[in-house]
């Protein structure tokens, strides 16, 4: 079994995903990555690790350290540059796309929510490339192949809200309601694979501080995705 995880910038892995990744790897699925940027518009780090022109070289390298820990076996770069993907014509990400599907012929593709989670421009591209992506390449083959959506659970915002870890970097987040979620990945005995691999992204260790910080208000031992597209024909 194969499994494609289709994400913008460095980091988007771990965080959204990387428990499911760690297990899904652990239980003998590849696991494959596409990265859009390299997330050259990222913060260089608190004190500073890198400089903003060398930031792309640095979140790739962080990626790659990040990648073997999950045990991602191959990154696929599409070179993009990061907070410019929103601008781009959506065939042009989406026929990139396309062609490693096609190459690949993955089981199981997994990206971003239509809102791209936090509502980023660049996670909300992808989302649509690849789900678009992923209707042309269920066309072309007649074995069970799955798209999920990442998911963040309107009640966990809401206990985010109560406690003040609200983030609403690019604008208010609206979550996906509870009931509109398939699939619960428990990822309690990867976990600390997880959070070994955030660890890797060191130029963006404050987001993986806000990240740690809800573990007293919600269960991150749990991953959300949404069944969004499947073929059954090959059953």
């Amino acid at each position: 079994m194969k499994a494609l995880f289709v994400f913008a910038h460095p980091d988007d892995e771990t965080f959204s995903s990387g428990g499911t990744i760690a297990k899904l790897s652990k239980s003998g699925v590849i696991v494959k990555l596409i990265c859009a940027t390299k997330g050259e518009a990222g913060t260089v780090g608190d004190p500073p690790l890198t400089t903003q022109d060398r930031l792309g070289d640095a979140r790739e390298k962080e990626l790659r350290k990040a990648a073997k820990i999950l045990g991602i076996s191959q990154i696929y770069f599409l070179g993009f540059i990061d907070g410019t993907l929103h601008q781009l014509p959506i065939g042009k990400l989406q026929e990139q796309i396309l062609l490693i599907l096609q190459k690949e012929k993955p089981d199981m593709v997994v990206t971003f929510d239509k809102r791209g989670g936090s509502n980023h421009p660049d996670h909300k591209a992808v989302s649509k490339a690849t789900t678009r992506s992923f209707q042309k390449y269920l066309g072309s083959t007649k074995k069970w192949i799955r798209l999920y959506h990442t998911a963040i659970p309107r009640s966990y915002l809401k206990e985010y809200e109560k406690h003040g870890l609200s983030y609403t970097a690019f604008g208010t987040i609206k979550g996906v309601a509870d009931t509109q979620i398939t699939t619960i990945s428990d990822i309690k005995d990867t976990y600390d694979i997880k959070v070994k691999a955030a660890n890797c992204h060191k130029t963006q260790r404050k987001d993986w501080e806000r990240f740690l910080s809800r573990a007293d208000v919600v269960d991150v031992k749990k991953e959300f995705f949404m069944l969004i597209l499947e073929n059954k024909l090959g059953w």
